[in-house]
Formats: C-alpha cells, structure tokens, sequence
C-alpha cells in the first residue's frame, strides 16, 4: 500500500473530511474508504463512526 508515502498533516485530513470525502486513520495510513461504504459488512455507521479517527484498535480485534 505505498501509493503515496508523504505525510499528510492532520488539517490536510480536516479538509479531506470537508470535501466530503470518508477518511479514516489506519496503522499511521491514511484511507479513503468512499468506495467501500456500500460493502461494509456492518454497514455505512460503522465507518462514519470512525471518520476523521484512527481506527486501528476497531479494524484489528
């Protein structure tokens, strides 16, 4: 997953978010999940609880 390896500031993640985009925080990567919220198993609050946060400890039970 190094599509893009810079690093991205927590305003930059703030403006991703303002824009409109599902951002979520995982293991220090940044992930657009705007294709994925449709498929999750637990459905679409189940990611946008998690919006703008780092969601490692949810994701890796």
């Amino acid at each position: 997953m190094d599509r893009d390896s810079r690093i991205i500031t927590p305003r930059e993640v703030e403006g991703m978010i303002a824009d409109g985009r599902t951002i979520v925080i995982l293991d220090e990567m940044v992930l657009r999940l705007d294709g994925w919220m449709g498929k999750h198993p637990g459905g679409q609050l189940a990611i946008l609880h998690m919006v703008g946060r780092d969601a490692t400890d949810e994701i890796k039970v």
